[in-house]
């Protein structure tokens, strides 16, 4: 039955797609997202997986050519300033390097798509996690220390068996990281870094007086910051939606980066007022976001950074750490609802 719908629901896209271009017909935004949805159906709860179901992995060949087909058949005629942001910076992030970063260090696909997709689906997946990563090297495209540490977590705690895991355990195991954990050290991983700043920010800003007005406001708060955190910080969502989805009701986005929720949307249209200390707090975060991905700050710069400004514990800090290293720059989002940055 389930293979039945894999069938059909690949064909249907497809058939979507050709029919767009032969008619020379566009999707409409709201189609171009219940698309994109499918595409990235790892994402969606379990009765939404089991319901839309696809052979697509990620960053598989068919994903990267329906993924740009999809953003390419768009009729742009009668989009909103919103979404047309929202696309501009979708297509920016398909050319990032990505695809050769085959499985995302903060999604656990194997634990996603085990019992989803055959057996000799995933093999050829976790192969191809492989393929890539080499061809990346190439191109100076390496994980950091993080990513491979996590990727690995995910494997060694999975019940999922087969030599192809073994494989690709063992070829994490013995895979030299690059040296720094931040984008900076990408090939173009400083405009990326930008250009991510200038969405999740609304308005491009110079990153040195970002930073000075950042320090500047944290000075304005003396010793540790403490605000309530969730026994587990999730690393497969920014850490700013975890710090106001009790005050803020998630509003949909276009990103499955950021599990299509609209991060500056929700921060923009939040009913409750959110503590000064989150505020607080998220600075410290942004401060540490920019420090790593493009200063260069280490893992020990940035963890002492996190645990001198905020009382977090060693596990809480590094859970942070990750989730900074993992989602750059989304928590700049919070920024234009402080007062202390209006001017920037």
């Amino acid at each position: 039955m389930l293979k039945s719908f894999v069938v059909l629901f690949a064909s249907f896209i497809l058939l979507l797609l050709n029919a767009c271009s032969e008619q020379k017909q566009q999707l409409s935004f709201e189609e171009f997202t219940e698309s994109s949805k499918a595409l990235n159906w790892l994402t969606q709860n379990q009765q939404e997986r089991q319901r839309q179901a696809s052979s697509v992995m990620p960053f598989d060949d068919a994903y990267l050519k329906t993924r740009h087909e999809l953003l390419y058949s768009i009729d742009t005629a009668n989009l909103t300033s919103e979404q047309e942001d929202a696309l501009d910076y979708l297509k920016i992030q398909e050319r990032y390097p990505e695809r050769f970063l085959v499985w995302p260090a903060y999604f656990n696909v194997l634990e996603r798509a085990q019992g989803i997709v055959t057996d000799k689906a995933l093999d050829e997946w976790l192969q191809l996690v492989i393929e890539r990563l080499n061809k990346g090297r190439e191109s100076n495209i390496v994980l950091n220390r993080l990513e491979r540490n996590q990727l690995l977590d995910f494997l060694e705690t999975s019940h999922y068996g087969s030599e192809q895991k073994n494989v690709l355990t063992r070829f994490l195991r013995a895979y030299k990281v690059r040296s720094n954990i931040g984008l900076h050290q990408l090939p173009n991983g400083k405009e990326w870094y930008q250009s991510k700043m200038n969405f999740y920010l609304g308005q491009a800003v110079d990153p040195n007086e970002l930073l000075t007005a950042l320090s500047k406001q944290a000075e304005r708060v003396p010793g540790k910051i403490e605000v309530a955190l969730t026994s587990h910080i999730n690393i497969s969502k920014p850490v700013v939606l975890e710090m106001v989805e009790r005050y803020c009701d998630a509003k949909e986005g276009y990103n499955w980066r950021d599990g299509y929720i609209d991060i500056k949307q929700t921060l923009l249209l939040c009913k409750q007022d959110i503590p000064e200390s989150v505020y607080q707090w998220m600075v410290t975060v942004v401060q540490v976001d920019v420090g790593i991905h493009l200063y260069a700050w280490s893992q020990q710069q940035a963890m002492h950074r996190l645990q001198s400004r905020l009382a977090l514990n060693d596990v809480q800090a590094y859970a942070i750490l990750k989730n900074i290293v993992f989602h750059p720059a989304t928590s700049m989002a919070i920024l234009p609802n402080i007062k202390a940055f209006e001017a920037l």
